[in-house]
């Protein structure tokens, strides 16, 4: 019982930084899932202007990440 009572604003501080950093993490992985949702209706978008040949097909080709 001492050691909650000496430890308690130690405990609280801990409880603090560790409940952000869930939370951070789980607002980065919305984040995450609405960009997957934009690239997919870019790649829409490019796909029916190159269809109807809007677009020119230099600028369709895949670009490669370089990492």
């Amino acid at each position: 019982m001492e050691w909650f009572r000496k430890h308690s604003d130690t405990v609280a501080i801990l409880s603090g930084v560790l409940g952000s950093f869930i939370w951070m993490n789980a607002q980065l992985n919305d984040l995450k899932k609405d960009l997957v949702s934009i690239e997919k209706d870019i790649v829409m978008i490019k796909t029916v202007m190159l269809m109807k040949n809007i677009l020119p097909q230099e600028l369709a080709v895949k670009e490669e990440n370089a990492h």
